[in-house]
């Protein structure tokens, strides 16, 4: 016979009374109910737990033993009860972040903000260069493209579309030579940021004329931070976002290359499960992030 954790419950409440009346009285039910699901626990235990008489109340040892055993346990599930209820009502508890290098900086920032605030809560933020991995044991994690398939993953957008134009360091285009047309970035190295068996694809449109360019690149990487280091230092030619340059063609470090030619837009995405998983910290987080980061510099103080 299986035991009944409800019965076992039933059984710890009325030795902690010593009464089955109380107890009855306590649950409202009858005493004849109470009695029959001790008995019902003892039949799956094999053994007496309780001897009474019509005045006392006593545990046999085998009692004694589950009855410890039995106390601590329920203690152990309503203290477990009353810490998940507290997660989901007051922000506290941990929040696993991923977010790319090149918003590392400004993700941290909001993140101190976050937790002056929630002084229960902390935080365990990893930043790299790979692709998120849904399976990846996330809480909430940060794009710079809106995936294709989020599957069970929320995507909000937390900073609009911008437009991806291509841009090269001034010391790269003197070694190299300018570009007058599209077809001469044949000739040129170039950075991608996606490839596949070592080609790339542009998507480029200047007004309704539409090209699509594709290269071997001299450097791939797998995010838009490292492919901007990379053009800043003089390695090639990238198609990257206006915003995140824009600082540095004002200051001449950058320059944009095939003036009127644009890629496609892209943002930044902030991904997270779906409504049953989330815990108060997650959903407190999620708000203080969408809060904060639209009006933060979220790569290098410039974009």
């Amino acid at each position: 016979m299986d035991l009944d954790l409800n019965d076992a419950a039933l059984f710890v409440r009325v030795v902690q009374r010593r009464s089955f009346s109380a107890t009855a009285r306590e649950r409202g039910v009858p005493v004849s109910t109470v009695s029959r699901r001790v008995a019902r626990l003892e039949a799956a235990l094999g053994t007496r737990l309780l001897e009474r008489t019509t005045r006392t109340l006593r545990l046999t040892d085998a009692g004694q033993r589950y009855f410890d055993h039995a106390e601590r346990a329920i203690d152990d599930l309503a203290q477990g009860s009353g810490e998940v209820r507290a997660l989901q009502s007051e922000p506290r508890g941990r929040v696993r972040i991923v977010a790319p290098i090149a918003f590392g900086a400004a993700v941290a920032d909001a993140l101190y903000r976050y937790l002056a605030k929630h002084p229960k809560v902390s935080i365990d933020l990893e930043i790299d260069g790979r692709a998120v991995d849904p399976d990846r044991g996330f809480d909430l994690a940060l794009v710079a493209e809106k995936p294709s398939d989020t599957g069970e993953l929320v995507a909000r957008e937390v900073r609009p579309m911008t437009r991806k134009l291509l841009f090269a360091s001034p010391q790269y285009l003197k070694a190299r030579g300018a570009l007058r047309d599209v077809d001469a970035l044949a000739r040129h190295d170039c950075i991608a940021t996606r490839a596949v068996e070592g080609r790339a694809t542009w998507a480029l449109a200047r007004g309704r004329t539409k090209r699509r360019v594709s290269f071997a690149p001299r450097l791939c990487v797998s995010e838009f931070g490292a492919a901007y280091r990379a053009v800043l230092a003089g390695v090639g030619i990238a198609m990257l976002p206006e915003s995140l340059c824009a600082h540095d063609v004002s200051k001449r470090r950058l320059v944009r290359v095939l003036d009127g030619w644009e890629g496609e837009a892209a943002g930044v995405y902030l991904l997270y499960r779906a409504q049953r998983s989330r815990t108060a910290a997650v959903r407190a987080c999620i708000e203080h992030l969408l809060t904060e980061l639209p009006a933060a510099s979220l790569v290098r103080g410039v974009v």
